[in-house]
């Protein structure tokens, strides 16, 4: 909920996915995703890729009090090996 209340007032974020040696950094804004279709389309695609392989049930991204946010990406940042020397930037 903090999140979602911090976001409606500065919708500017950075992701960083990836681990410490091999980094991407994402930086832009943010709005959340509320059209029912493509809602739709994006659930059916995460239940495809999120299956338990005990049970079969896929997942979904459907759950309570949880919104799906779309980053507008503005910069991405990369490096690769821990070696920040590697960098290299992309603005949009």
């Amino acid at each position: 909920m903090q999140k979602s209340k911090n976001l409606a007032q500065q919708p500017w974020i950075v992701v960083h996915a990836g681990d410490g040696d091999d980094v991407i950094i994402l930086e832009g804004y943010v709005e959340i995703v509320s059209d029912p279709e493509e809602l739709k389309r994006i659930d059916s695609a995460y239940a495809e890729k999120y299956v338990d392989p005990h049970s079969g049930a896929s997942d979904t991204i459907f759950q309570e009090n949880c919104d799906l946010y779309r980053v507008h990406v503005k910069h991405v940042m990369t490096w690769e090996y821990g070696t920040v020397g590697t960098r290299t930037d992309w603005r949009f």
